[in-house]
């Protein structure tokens, strides 16, 4: 797995994440981020009630994950082939 480590350069802040490698089904080949891990980071980054300043996770500047989609457990899928991380 790859660590990738995301920034939020309004609040100078960065915060490490190992995305799942998924297996099976329609998602496979890409990669999942639960939805716990996407609340610690989006905590660790920003933290700002009602703060707007970065994207699903909190970041801001640096590696920016797109979100493909999402699975019945609200885990959020990634493509790292498409994304600059």
């Amino acid at each position: 797995m790859k660590t990738v480590t995301l920034t939020n350069n309004f609040h100078n802040t960065s915060s490490k994440v190992r995305p799942v490698v998924i297996a099976n089904g329609r998602f496979a080949g890409m990669h999942k981020i639960s939805r716990k891990t996407a609340l610690r980071l989006r905590s660790e980054l920003c933290g700002v009630s009602g703060c707007v300043c970065g994207g699903t996770f909190g970041e801001r500047g640096g590696v920016l994950l797109d979100v493909v989609s999402e699975d019945y457990d609200r885990n959020y899928i990634i493509d790292l082939a498409r994304n600059n991380a």
